[in-house]
């Protein structure tokens, strides 16, 4: 089978970083490639060097001829004043156009081209292509858009509403609309982290999606769960290269197990083959201190390239959180709450607890109220009825979302010494060390920074107060697996109190051991992490009363629940899981595969 893409020893340097070196791949139809590394390794560069944006600076990149790729970008540019139809418009033509435009763009690398009749051809062709972009518009197209968003809960939105009054989950959600949009017109999608801001069920919602698409997918993210339910091979951007693996993510977790416990065995030979040498030397020079071949092996001994230690490179972030005095058993509680905005009602008659050590995951869809709720519990915000009570003795520190408490003109040494008259400067550089902040990036301003460096930064100057009670807006956002992961120790340490907004599943699993679930204007409560809480949501579903089920046996059908998101292909009618389906001899047909594949249960009488 022809590849669509195929990189042969391909090298990329940016600003005097090399990205990654003698890089060779295939990119093959019906692949679904996950793309993992740490933030500023290279990932993005990649997707541009398969739009033509950027070329490799050595080696060779071969790309099928008129190969229809789509991109979902990181980040959505802040757009004032544009409508909602304006921006879908762009995106579909862009993604249509662009492959045609770049071609005739390339025409005009060559030289000889300006002294020929076909340079004003070709320069004509690429306005008209420019203007297409931005004006052209597809009715089908538009209202296949505004279905989409339908599915994923953004039914009151219009064409005419603009793009900077919308959320970042909204904006995310309406992006990832327009490159889905007829996936039949699709030859290779990339998509570049696309969870950020996403709530859960529009995660889960998109991972049914992709399975469904006809086209290659690529994937940047760090959202473990979408890459272990969806990928069959691993791009792992590792040490200035690209790692293959012809595995799932599961699969690719194992194999790389495996790979570091060898790095880690051939750097304790190097290192007792070292002592050895060195004891010999030593014994050696007792005997004649002035023999000319001792000093040379010595000489010799210290250039020697020792293994690297895999531990040490492999870096994990060390965090280590102040915690203030003991607070009592009640941290906070909220009554009777209700809160408005406009004609939106966010909280009513809404209750909560929150108890010394507990670690709550706080869920919902976006818009919701979560960061309303954390507002709350800051006093940022005040309820419209009812009361939110913290406890004598709390002392909260504030991870936010947006991370506000930034000052953007400050370089990070200044970030960091803000409040701490007690530091100096060598000071702030071993801690901006511990969160891999090192050399010439100490210097950046804040504005500068990457989403992530925002993020570890803000988690930097939190954990250098005393509080025993942290709220945190997604902390995780943009971060990459390897921060993500130190996070998460971290907050298993921490013997303070947490509550935290995220959509990352897996996050979730690992610190939280309580849920806070917000739907239908109140806050409801389960005990254990995401994967607990997800069992109990769906039994809550199938606990049906003895009476609806007698029914339903009267009727000739059979209840079930889903238990794994799937598309039923006559209809093409989408079920997410806890969704409960009604099956009888005039439909049994059409569920046969999700039956077959363990998508559905049973409820029992």
């Amino acid at each position: 089978m022809n590849p669509l893409i195929q990189a042969i020893n391909i090298s990329k340097t940016i600003q005097g970083k090399t990205l990654f070196k003698d890089a060779s791949f295939d990119v093959c139809k019906e692949d679904c490639i996950g793309i993992i590394g740490p933030n500023g390794c290279g990932k993005t560069s990649l997707f541009r060097i398969f739009l033509q944006d950027l070329v490799p600076d050595d080696g060779e990149i071969f790309i099928k001829e008129d190969l229809r790729i789509r991109m979902l970008n990181q980040t959505i540019e802040h757009q004032k004043n544009v409508t909602v139809q304006q921006f879908i418009t762009k995106q579909i033509n862009e993604n249509s156009y662009q492959q045609q435009l770049k071609k005739y763009e390339k025409q005009l690398e060559d030289p000889e081209i300006y002294n020929s009749n076909a340079y004003k051809v070709i320069l004509e062709k690429i306005q008209d292509f420019k203007i297409t972009i931005n004006q052209s518009e597809n009715t089908s197209q538009l209202d296949e858009v505004m279905e989409i968003l339908k599915e994923v809960s953004l039914k009151d939105i219009s064409l005419s509403d603009k793009i900077d009054v919308l959320s970042g989950g909204e904006r995310q959600k309406l992006s990832l609309a327009s490159v889905l949009v007829q996936p039949d017109q699709c030859d290779l999608l990339l998509l570049d982290e696309p969870t950020n801001h996403l709530d859960i069920e529009t995660i889960e919602w998109l991972e049914e999606g992709i399975v469904d698409l006809p086209c290659s997918v690529m994937i940047i993210s760090h959202d473990e769960y979408l890459l272990d339910d969806l990928v069959d091979k691993v791009f792992d951007f590792q040490d200035d290269k690209i790692q293959l693996f012809n595995a799932n993510y599961g699969e690719y977790l194992e194999q790389n197990r495996l790979r570091q416990q060898q790095k880690t065995h051939e750097y304790k030979k190097s290192l007792l083959k070292m002592k050895q040498q060195k004891a010999s030397i030593e014994i050696m020079t007792r005997r004649n201190k002035y023999d000319t071949q001792i000093k040379s092996k010595i000489r010799r001994m210290e250039k020697s390239q020792l293994a690297k230690n895999p531990v040490l490179k492999d870096y994990l972030l060390r965090f280590n959180f102040k915690t203030s005095f003991k607070s009592g058993k009640n941290i906070a509680d909220g009554v009777e709450i209700g809160k408005s905005f406009d004609d939106k009602t966010i909280l009513e008659n809404a209750g909560f607890e929150i108890f010394s050590g507990q670690k709550i995951g706080l869920i919902g869809s976006n818009g919701c109220g979560k960061t309303t709720l954390l507002k709350l519990l800051t006093g940022e915000e005040k309820p419209d009825t009812g009361n939110v009570h913290i406890s004598r003795g709390v002392k909260y520190g504030y991870f936010d979302q947006g991370h506000l408490s930034l000052n953007p003109k400050n370089n990070l040494v200044n970030e960091v010494l803000k409040d701490h008259a007690d530091l100096d400067e060598n000071d702030a550089k071993a801690l901006l060390g511990q969160f891999n902040f090192r050399g010439d990036v100490i210097y950046k301003t804040i504005n500068q920074l990457s989403g992530g460096e925002r993020a570890r930064l803000s988690m930097l100057r939190l954990l250098m107060q005393p509080y025993n009670f942290l709220i945190l807006d997604e902390p995780t956002n943009h971060m990459d697996l390897k921060s993500k992961k130190a996070i998460e120790g971290a907050l298993n340490s921490y013997d303070g109190t947490i509550i935290v907004v995220s959509h990352d599943r897996m996050f979730l699993d690992a610190v939280s051991d309580t849920i806070f679930f917000m739907k239908d204007n109140i806050i409801k409560t389960y005990h254990g992490n995401y994967t607990m809480f997800k069992e109990q949501r769906i039994k809550e579903i199938t606990d049906l009363s003895d009476k609806s089920l007698s029914y339903l046996s009267r009727s000739g059908l059979k209840k079930y629940v889903v238990k794994k998101a799937f598309t039923e292909w006559k209809t093409r009618s989408k079920h997410k899981v806890g969704d409960a389906v009604f099956i009888g001899d005039h439909n049994e047909s059409n569920y046969e595969w999700a039956l077959n594949n363990g998508c559905l249960k049973k409820v029992k009488k």
